[in-house]
């Protein structure tokens, strides 16, 4: 039997590299959440009424603003988060390094906001085994996606990353023994087409096809570089849909979700910074030699970092999205990733995306809006009971 559809398990399907600080518990407003296009506020009902022919465009105009205020918060989220990485990855600078001084920034945001509460993140209560192994499965979901920043082109990173929508749904049905429904196996096989047509492997595409590249490395699909990109997002999204998986058990727990990202943010720096010691030290593949006033002093470090710092705005207007709109719908609109990076990579640089990377990325787009789309008309279905059955009890 599959478990019931709960806005905690709705927010633990939101994108983890922008999962916001703030518990669900300690605000009401999560806990009877409504969507937007099915809901209007009755303060905005009032006013219309009121209003009747009187009114102008512009109070309409800021109505609507206010009743799909969620939607935009988590657009200008995604479009946020796109364009500091687009130009993040265009900049001539170590991406780890530069991740590396983002979480150690960002691990005393956290750490800050658990001591204002009052809270013990190192207390047995908080099954902290189970909440270190969620912290390096996730951590190593945002490194793998730091990592293939520096291999594959945004709009294919992203693409493939995105699939972690479907594997959260597959391994839920597997670990959760979940019956598998009809959407989450048409999504399956979109997102299965969808990484075909962006992968675009030899042995089904001729070389004369491929056109996917960035401004500064050029993208050949038979390259090592490109195969070693798709296997590192591919293997992004599962970390992430695992971490996604143990989450949901650890808000059965009533674990707090600033804990989670307290020990997800250590837990990141920690293999972040080990990664980079032996980058250093030990790689054969680096070519660069440490220096820190032509590596970390210089302009491109320092916007670099910048940027990867002010990711932590996109945070905050999640966290404004999930009090304003159903999280089922937010997640859907986080998607919108894919399309800001196409857009910025189609205009902003030399080489273009094929048709086939087109058709994939729209396919697992397609996914994501049927596994969205399915997960919020079952909430809606259950709530809709729930209230059948509390007037049936009056």
């Amino acid at each position: 039997m599959s478990l019931p559809s709960t806005q905690h398990e709705a927010l633990a399907n939101l994108d983890p590299l922008l999962q916001p600080f703030e518990d669900i518990n300690d605000n009401p407003t999560y806990s009877d959440q409504r969507s937007s296009f099915f809901y209007t506020p009755a303060n905005v009902i009032i006013e219309n009424n009121n209003s009747n022919k009187q009114s102008t465009l512009l109070p309409r105009i800021l109505h609507y603003l206010e009743r799909f205020s969620g939607i935009f918060y988590s657009l200008i989220a995604s479009l946020l988060f796109t364009c500091s990485n687009f130009i993040i990855q265009q900049l001539d600078v170590v991406l780890l390094d530069v991740f590396l001084v983002r979480f150690v920034i960002q691990g005393f945001f956290s750490f800050g906001y658990i001591l204002y509460k009052g809270y013990h993140p190192f207390s047995s209560n908080y099954h902290n085994l189970l909440i270190l192994i969620r912290s390096i499965i996730a951590a190593m979901g945002s490194i793998c996606f730091y990592l293939g920043l520096d291999l594959l082109p945004l709009p294919d990173l992203i693409t493939i990353r995105y699939t972690q929508v479907v594997w959260t749904a597959i391994l839920s049905s597997i670990i959760f023994r979940e019956r598998l429904t009809l959407p989450t196996i048409v999504a399956s096989i979109s997102t299965l087409l969808g990484v075909v047509c962006v992968a675009q492997p030899s042995f089904l595409f001729t070389k004369s096809n491929i056109t996917n590249g960035t401004l500064s490395i050029p993208m050949n699909n038979n390259s090592k570089q490109h195969i070693s990109g798709m296997f590192i997002a591919m293997l992004c999204a599962i970390s992430i849909s695992l971490g996604i998986i143990l989450m949901k058990k650890l808000l059965e727990y009533k674990v707090r979700e600033s804990i989670m990202m307290f020990y997800f943010i250590l837990t990141t720096f920690s293999l972040l910074l080990i990664k980079q010691i032996h980058f250093w030290i030990f790689s054969k593949t680096n070519h660069r030699k440490f220096h820190i006033p032509t590596i970390y002093l210089t302009k491109h470090f320092i916007a670099a970092t910048s940027l990867a710092t002010l990711q932590l705005i996109p945070m905050v207007l999640t966290q404004k999205a999930i009090k304003r709109e159903h999280p089922s719908i937010v997640t859907v609109v986080q998607a919108t990733d894919i399309i800001f990076a196409l857009i910025l990579k189609n205009i902003f640089l030399t080489e273009k995306s094929n048709r086939l990377a087109l058709i994939g990325s729209t396919l697992v787009l397609i996914s994501i809006f049927i596994l969205g789309g399915h997960k919020f008309w079952l909430d809606r279905r259950n709530r809709i009971r729930l209230s059948t059955k509390i007037e049936e009890t009056n």
